[in-house]
């Protein structure tokens, strides 16, 4: 659904506010009336497309995540600091 809304403006519309980024991604977090806030990450997959580009996909976490790191190693069932990947694919 953000993909056909357009992540950017789905970022900006929403009011998500950028909470943390590094080398594994950009994590966001979205405040709620009611209930638990939204936290997401955008990554880039590094996989590169037919056309050569490299496309971004947004994954919704926990609400406890803090680092962009520890959001990608939540996806693999890891800890941040069991997840230390030596290569990409």
């Amino acid at each position: 659904m953000i993909e056909k809304f357009g992540r950017e403006r789905f970022i900006s519309e929403s009011g998500a506010q950028k909470m943390h980024s590094d080398d594994y991604g950009v994590l966001f977090k979205r405040d709620m009336q009611h209930g638990e806030p939204v936290m997401f990450v955008e990554v880039v997959n590094s996989t590169p497309e037919p056309d050569g580009s490299f496309r971004n996909y947004t994954i919704r976490v926990p609400p406890a995540i803090r680092t962009a790191r520890e959001a990608v190693a939540w996806t693999f069932g890891k800890s941040q600091t069991e997840y230390s990947p030596e290569v990409q694919t």
